[in-house]
């Protein structure tokens, strides 16, 4: 009896053991039945990609790895079997690069989308692949490095003995340009001092030469008033000098009238009075006629002739 309990509790131990192995490989499994299989393929090294190495797209975590093998049909192919959620949203404008997990060197199926066609992708259609920035750096990097040699090359001869003995030289005399410069600069620092009291004289003299300017604008202004007062005197010395011609034609045109013709008999004393009248108001008329002035500032006095009171020979009139 005793026997019979020991083998049913063994039998129950192992029944509940094997219970819970299958649970943990569920578990461990992973539920798969809401995935479904996709393939990508690429034409370029998988370095650090695993079985159940995760698949992301746009870093959510959707599937895993499933296997990964050569094309039977050319081996420049590799093609990776993926599990994703059925619910996953792959267009056909998805694509897959490598990333990478940190410094552990394992990779990744990273999926992203370019966004050019929304609908959905096709069962049987494969998914590409594409070169990482890695994977450029890494095809590149043969031709930076030739790039980079060059450019080391252009910097050692930059970097010459030649080249730095020349640096050297100009640097001495930048040094000494900034010398002299510092000496002009102290000898300029008097005249920088002279400048304002030179400004203020400047600007004194300014006011002085303004002043002055406004007085000569005044005075050709008062010139050009006393140049028209002359004008007008001139104008009115012109129509009196044409008033005493014009008398004077009369006075021979009525002198005519009255004597007659030169050559005729003598006139009575009437006619010879009124004869010398008449030529003392034509020598005055004349006078006018010569000096319009006599009539405002009177006759100009002639100096007395031989014969007459007054008369002074001079040194002239001496032998």
């Amino acid at each position: 009896m005793e026997n019979r309990a020991h083998a049913l509790a063994a039998g129950l131990f192992l029944l509940l053991l094997g219970a819970v192995v299958a649970a943990l490989l569920l578990w461990f499994r992973g539920d798969h039945s809401d995935r479904v299989e996709r393939l990508v393929v690429a034409h370029t090294g998988v370095a650090g990609l695993a079985v159940k190495a995760p698949v992301k797209l746009r870093g959510v975590e959707i599937g895993d790895v499933r296997s990964i093998a050569f094309d039977p049909a050319d081996a420049r192919r590799i093609l990776i079997r993926i599990d994703v959620q059925r619910s996953a949203p792959l267009t056909r404008a998805t694509y897959a690069q490598l990333g990478y997990q940190g410094v552990t060197g394992l990779s990744f199926i990273d999926l992203g989308d370019r966004g050019g066609d929304p609908r959905p992708l096709p069962p049987g259609q494969a998914i590409a692949l594409e070169p990482s920035l890695l994977d450029r750096f890494a095809t590149a990097g043969p031709a930076i490095l030739a790039s980079l040699g060059d450019a080391l090359q252009r910097v050692q001869a930059v970097l010459s003995d030649a080249n730095q003995r020349r640096l050297a030289s100009a640097l001495a005399g930048a040094d000494r340009t900034l010398q002299q410069l510092d000496e002009r600069s102290a000898q300029l620092q008097p005249v920088l001092a002279a400048l304002p009291p030179l400004l203020q004289h400047l600007d004194v003299a300014t006011t002085q030469a303004d002043a002055a300017l406004r007085q000569a604008r005044a005075a050709a202004a008062a010139t050009t008033d006393l140049a028209a007062g002359l004008h007008r005197r001139l104008a009115a010395l012109d129509a009196v000098d044409r008033a005493a011609r014009q008398v004077q034609a009369a006075a021979r045109t009525f002198e005519t009238g009255l004597a007659g013709p030169a050559g005729l008999p003598p006139e009575p004393p009437a006619l010879q009075a009124f004869d010398g009248l008449t030529r003392h108001a034509d020598r005055a008329l004349a006078t006018v006629a010569d000096q319009p002035q006599s009539l405002i500032f009177g006759p100009r006095r002639e100096p007395p002739g031989p014969g007459e009171p007054g008369f002074d020979a001079g040194p002239r009139g001496r032998p």
